[in-house]
């Protein structure tokens, strides 16, 4: 396995807002940034192809050149990470301290660093970005008398303010966005079912796909590059539903989610990716029966459904895709780079000795 050794480490400086105290490390490379009225911190020069991170440090990495470089610390957890050619956001929150800073570290990438701009009306949990729009989703849920909210809205990046706030029923499981569409699964609630919404970015219009919902319990959505939606139910103890895979047939009235089965990937099924027919699938059992798994990673042909499971010595955490082949994420920093028909294991491999506990990834867009 070839090792990425961290080329040019640079220190962050962060400027804290409030009575212009500062907090000061070595100068990175870059120039200065032009104030904008909010905490601005300083950062290398982001060149590299996917931005990779722990839950405090975030790194770019240039897959051509197998090299990663530091770009920025945050004080409060990551909680998301967003990378296109346009903007950079890294989205934090505090779980454990309510009064902390939370929202966004925006980097627009003809910039030297990034701005931090607050969000006190959520803690972010998810975000997705599209030209100069953004779609953020809360981790905090809003008690109603018919059950759980949770805020969303959508930010104007370029302009930098809110568009759009609302709520939506239930908390939040998973976002994922193709140009201006998103998909959103929430959960279940009181009185409402776990259901997949599809969000137009520019238009600020949504709805549900699954009109007549029985109470599925759905974790996961991810769309193919042809343009098929697939949903999962992962990350839960052994039930009926544990580990499977379901492609969602718009021409179904009324919704039967069992019709749609393409996939049972044991053990748990942790997180997918999908690209031209082919689904990546982390597999990772949450229950920690098998924590240590030979093939943690699965091959999925989504016509005819036949797997192929692929050998890593490391365990993912996350995924993501670039034109033509699967990214996977492991726990300790490791990356593995799989083409739609590996066989047996990754084409290749990465280690970045620095990250040593992996948890974001995001290519860049």
């Amino acid at each position: 396995m070839k090792k990425v050794m961290l080329c040019g480490m640079v220190a962050v400086l962060l400027f804290v807002a409030g009575a212009g105290c500062r907090s000061a490390a070595s100068t990175p490379q870059g120039g200065t940034l032009t104030p904008t009225g909010g905490t601005e911190v300083k950062a290398a020069a982001q060149a590299g192809d996917m931005l990779v991170a722990d839950d405090h440090r975030v790194f770019s990495v240039d897959s051509n050149a197998e090299s990663a470089q530091e770009v920025l610390q945050t004080e409060q957890p990551i909680s998301s990470i967003s990378y296109t050619k346009e903007h950079t956001v890294v989205t934090v929150f505090d779980r454990d301290n309510p009064n902390a800073f939370r929202g966004l570290y925006l980097r627009d990438n003809n910039k030297d660093g990034y701005e931090r701009v607050a969000t006190p009306s959520m803690s972010p949990k998810f975000s997705y970005v599209s030209g100069d729009l953004m779609f953020l989703a809360s981790a905090d849920l809003t008690s109603q008398p018919d059950g759980d909210y949770t805020k969303v809205g959508i930010y104007q990046l370029k302009q930098r303010k809110w568009v759009k706030e609302w709520t939506m029923p239930g908390g939040i499981e998973d976002v994922r966005g193709n140009g201006n569409t998103v998909w959103i699964v929430t959960s279940n609630n009181a009185s409402t079912s776990s259901n997949v919404y599809k969000l137009d970015l520019a238009a600020g219009e949504w709805s549900k796909l699954i009109q007549e919902p029985r109470r599925y319990p759905l974790d996961e959505v991810e769309v193919d590059t042809n343009g098929e939606l697939f949903m999962m139910i992962s990350q839960r103890h052994k039930n009926e539903w544990s580990n499977k895979i379901f492609r969602y047939n718009p021409q179904q009235t009324p919704y039967e989610l069992t019709g749609n089965f393409v996939s049972n990937t044991r053990p748990f099924s942790f997180t997918m990716r999908a690209l031209n027919g082919k689904m990546l699938i982390a597999r990772h059992d949450m229950t920690g029966n098998n924590p240590e798994l030979e093939k943690p990673l699965s091959l999925l042909d989504l016509k005819s459904r036949k797997q192929v499971h692929l050998v890593w010595e490391h365990q993912p955490i996350a995924l993501d895709r670039t034109a033509g082949e699967f990214v996977a994420l492991a726990e300790d920093g490791s990356l593995a780079f799989i083409g739609t028909d590996a066989t047996e294991k990754p084409e290749r491999t990465l280690v970045i000795p620095e990250l040593q506990a992996g948890r974001w990834i995001s290519v860049k867009r």
